[in-house]
C-alpha cells in the first residue's frame, strides 16, 4: 500500500483552513513551513485511522449488498419435484 499523501490541489486549501482555524480560534499565527509540517503530522498520526475507518464502513456495506445478493439468488431457486 502507497502512504497516504494529498495532492498539491488537495493540500493548499487544507493549508489555508488549517492557517485560519489557528489564528481565529487559537490565536496563533504559524507561518506555511509549520502550517505544512503540522499538516504533515495530522495525516502521519490520524491518517491511517480514517482511512482504515473507510475501509470497515466499505466492507460493512459490501456485506450488506452480498447478503442481499445472496437472498435473490436463494429466490430463484427452482421448487424439487
Amino acid at each position: 500500500m502507497k502512504p497516504l499523501s494529498l495532492s498539491p490541489d488537495e493540500r493548499a486549501p487544507m493549508l489555508d483552513q488549517l492557517q485560519d482555524y489557528l489564528a481565529d480560534e487559537l490565536g496563533m499565527e504559524l507561518g506555511q513551513f509549520e502550517v505544512e509540517f503540522l499538516l504533515d503530522q495530522m495525516i502521519k498520526t490520524l491518517g491511517a485511522k480514517f482511512y482504515n475507518q473507510g475501509l470497515e464502513d466499505a466492507r460493512v456495506a459490501i456485506l450488506a449488498r452480498m447478503e442481499l445478493a445472496t437472498e435473490v439468488v436463494y429466490e430463484m431457486e427452482q421448487p424439487l419435484s
